[in-house]
């Protein structure tokens, strides 16, 4: 990249986009123990994944077209500050409906964080260069999912679940002075002129762009399938399998990790197309195979792989769309980054009941399917238009 901005813009960026896997990876090994206190159906927890997801898509839908207008930074901080003061509730929450409540904004909060960050690159970057740096980001973003739910399990030796939402407290406070030490990258003379009103309008002015468009439902439909696998993951692994909490960390954090592999993989390609294109195609077969193992219960030493083969495939993509939609919206990069983030919760916040539907092995394989389905039916005319226009047009 011809931009340097040393180590702590791209660290501080990967861990903002981070807030899917910090809402609800950190506390997933603790979801039966939750069913247990809350004396509560695993419907009724699996919600609570629900509410993150839904306050994740809320929150970037309200927070991108108001960054477009009066800038990135204090937007930022004041979400982390939200963050940081859910999670208080969280922790003080005496039933499980008070704490699907407390999700919602914890959702809403970490929703600043996931889309401000996208703005802030956009605003830094362009095209090619811009696509190498979510592959940065993709990298960082992957250590998460690893990260969280090992400490996760290993936290259930020694503390409560209340133990999780209280580490989630202090990184929110991390990350508020953090977001503290970044720049605006919006000028005052870039930003929209329009009322409010219109501002919000940009959001459905970005489904005109046809390249935004086909970006954005591949990926929402890569998520469902992504979701899916996260929501059920913690019945599959410890009810079906019988691991304990930690050692569901362990197999979780190992198929997370291919995350950031695939990310780091994708700026490696001679054009970017190519790792979209691949690893759509990968995503599809992983997920049949996905689906084989569940349906016929193979040894988890045979579905293992097929996870890992997965999420490498969803983690190849996930850099060159988020690219690819950015670039095509750059006026618009608020609005842009707001619909392309909350589509992508908006799939997991659909998909996450309806693995809890019937035998978890069989609906989670079926949603998984359709996800990988459609996101390769929308992959490949897309890939066929940046091929045609190229990677920074904005068509």
């Amino acid at each position: 990249m011809k931009t340097k901005i040393g180590f702590f813009v791209p660290l501080t960026l990967g861990l903002l986009t981070a807030f899917g896997p910090f809402i609800t990876d950190f506390y997933l090994p603790l979801v039966p123990e939750m069913q247990t206190y809350f004396a509560t159906s695993a419907a009724a927890v699996a919600m609570s994944l629900t509410a993150g997801m839904f306050g994740l898509a809320i929150g970037q839908v309200f927070i991108g077209p108001l960054s477009d207008k009066y800038g990135r930074r204090r937007l930022l901080i004041a979400s982390m500050m939200l963050f940081a003061l859910s999670s208080v509730g969280c922790m003080l929450s005496p039933d499980i409906v008070a704490f699907n409540v407390m999700r919602i904004l914890q959702g809403l909060g970490g929703a600043g964080g996931v889309v401000l960050s996208k703005s802030i690159s956009t605003d830094m970057f362009t095209g090619r260069e811009l696509a190498n740096f979510m592959g940065i980001l993709g990298a960082i973003n992957g250590i998460t999912p690893v990260v969280a739910p090992i400490i996760g399990g290993t936290m259930t030796n020694f503390t409560s679940w209340r133990g999780v939402f209280a580490l989630l407290l202090a990184l929110g406070i991390v990350l508020t002075f953090c977001s503290m030490r970044l720049k605006e990258t919006l000028p005052r003379a870039a930003r929209s002129q329009k009322n409010i009103l219109r501002t919000y309008g940009n959001l459905f002015m970005v489904f005109r762009n046809r390249r935004f468009t086909l970006s954005a439902t591949a990926m929402m439909f890569t998520f469902f399938a992504f979701f899916a696998f996260i929501s059920a993951s913690p019945f599959i692994f410890q009810n079906v399998y019988g691991l304990s909490p930690f050692e569901f960390s362990l197999c979780f954090g190992l198929s997370s990790l291919m995350i950031g592999v695939g990310s780091a993989l994708s700026t490696r390609f001679h054009h970017p197309n190519t790792a979209l294109k691949w690893g759509a195609i990968d995503m599809l077969v992983a997920a049949s195979l996905v689906a084989v193992c569940q349906w016929f219960r193979m040894p988890l030493a045979v579905l293992m792989p097929c996870y890992v083969y997965m999420l490498t495939s969803f983690g190849l993509m996930q850099p060159v769309a988020t690219a690819i939609a950015l670039d095509a919206e750059r006026a618009n990069a608020g609005a842009a980054s707001a619909i392309f983030g909350a589509a992508g919760f908006v799939a997991g916040a659909i998909a996450s009941p309806l693995v809890s539907v019937g035998d978890v092995m069989v609906s989670s394989a079926i949603v998984i399917l359709i996800g990988a389905a459609g996101c390769l039916a929308l992959t490949l005319p897309l890939c066929a238009a940046v091929k045609k226009e190229g990677l920074g047009t904005n068509k």
